[in-house]
């Protein structure tokens, strides 16, 4: 379904805005135009009556009866019986007991009363005092109704109707374009510099910040495309050289042997790089297929410790587990991945007879019962990272010691993996570190 433009919208919005109003406003008018005239009628049936009072108290009705007037006059008894009207024979009419003009009037001295003809295209409005002598006096007249008015006035009515919608097509036409030149003026790929609305800013904001994070992330996918290319490049120039070398015959078995296990070693490299490369993608991408569950953070570590014991004791690195069982709830293999890699760069860039300590440790806030912060802390006595590497070192591929970590076996993607596997749980990772004294990863669940 083809979804309708904007422009359309703000056009027919005002548009029917601007007749609905137009034709409020004409009911307002008529109505309050009738009720005004009603009023003036009533006050000249009011000023009538103290012209005929005179005439009544001293008894001579027949001049009554000569009084050239559109309005009828009617004396009625305290009982209700009629004993005069101008306009029908008072034999004619029955008892006005009942009648609501004729109880007010006695009850209140006067009172104005509108009544509706059974047709409904008639109102009588009707004037009722009681006089000194105790009778009533009763002066009405014939008042054409709203409907009347409003039917009499229709070819003016629907000419100023049309009138009005043509005016409000047009003037909700230019609003509508008005409205949104500064939208159609916007200049999205540098929003900031867009005069528009004060309450489009936020907005506008918020795309110069995506602009700004696609701009810095295809500048790291270009920078990660050329690491990619370099760190493969060097396994796959030796692997090349030594296969060369084998291909030619030339060499003896120890020496083809010596080179098979430099292919060997270089084609793990290659390996361990495309797997961490993998992980990242997926981590990236939020594209890990395991579901969350709950399990101890202590024996994940103690599973990664397990398997670089033989690492650490090559060069005679203790290695300490201590604290509570932190049970967390996310995937595990991703949090084994994260702890691996501290462990293990711990131990690469301990010093040797150094020491490695894991702690895990439980805080529940007092305030929130239900929320709880796990805190995992490792700590090694190994060479330190310098305060002005530190800000780098979540980097892809940053190496501070690159000839070392290369010697080492070392992909340069073990922290981002580590940042990454972080962020993806919401955990936040903290660093403490002193060149020659060593340093303390704390990574914090807050869950």
């Amino acid at each position: 379904m083809k979804a309708k433009s904007l422009t359309f919208r703000i056009f027919i919005n005002t548009f029917l805005t601007g007749s609905l109003i137009y034709f409020l406003c004409t009911l307002i008018f008529i109505g309050t135009v009738y009720k005004y005239f009603e009023k003036q009628i009533f006050n000249e049936l009011e000023t009538e009556s103290q012209f005929l009072i005179y005439p009544i108290l001293s008894g001579d009705l027949e001049e009554i009866k000569k009084i050239e007037t559109t309005t009828r006059i009617t004396l009625i008894h305290p009982d209700g019986t009629v004993y005069f009207d101008n306009q029908i024979s008072p034999g004619f009419l029955d008892n006005h007991t009942n009648r609501t003009e004729f109880q007010k009037a006695l009850k209140n001295g006067s009172t104005k009363i509108s009544r509706y003809s059974s047709s409904m295209t008639e109102k009588k409005l009707y004037y009722a005092k009681l006089l000194p002598n105790k009778d009533v006096l009763r002066i009405s007249c014939t008042q054409r109704t709203i409907w009347n008015l409003i039917s009499e006035l229709k070819a003016v009515l629907i000419t100023v109707f049309l009138l009005a919608i043509f005016i409000s097509g047009a003037a909700a036409h230019i609003i509508a374009r008005r409205l949104l030149s500064p939208l159609n003026d916007i200049d999205l790929d540098n929003p900031d510099s867009s005069k528009t609305y004060y309450e489009l800013q936020p907005f506008l904001k918020r795309i110069a910040d995506e602009n700004l994070e696609k701009e810095k992330q295809e500048e790291i996918r270009q920078q990660f495309t050329a690491n990619v290319s370099h760190e493969l490049k060097t396994p796959l120039t030796s692997i090349s050289g030594f296969a060369e070398i084998i291909k030619q015959g030339t060499t003896d078995q120890k020496t083809t042997v010596d080179f098979a296990s430099s292919i060997y070693e270089e084609s793990q490299q290659m390996i361990a790089l495309i797997n961490d490369i993998i992980r990242l993608s997926k981590l990236d991408a939020k594209s890990i297929s395991l579901e969350k569950e709950k399990f101890s953070l202590k024996e994940t570590c103690k599973d990664a410790k397990h398997v670089l014991e033989a690492s650490a004791a090559a060069r005679n690195i203790s290695m300490s587990i201590d604290g509570d069982e932190g049970i967390i709830y996310g995937v595990r293999p991703v949090v084994y991945e994260m702890v691996y890699n501290l462990i293990d760069n711990a131990i690469k860039y301990n010093k040797k007879n150094g020491s490695v300590e894991i702690k895990i440790k439980t805080m529940i806030e007092n305030y929130n019962p239900k929320k709880t912060t796990f805190v995992l802390m490792i700590k090694d006595t190994g060479i330190g990272i310098p305060k002005n590497e530190q800000g780098r070192i979540f980097e892809r591929f940053y190496r501070i010691d690159k000839s070392r970590s290369r010697a080492m076996g070392g992909t340069g993607l073990g922290l981002s993996i580590v940042k990454h596997a972080a962020k993806y749980h919401d955990a936040i990772i903290l660093l403490n570190s002193e060149e020659n004294k060593g340093s303390i990863f704390t990574v914090i669940f807050n869950q």
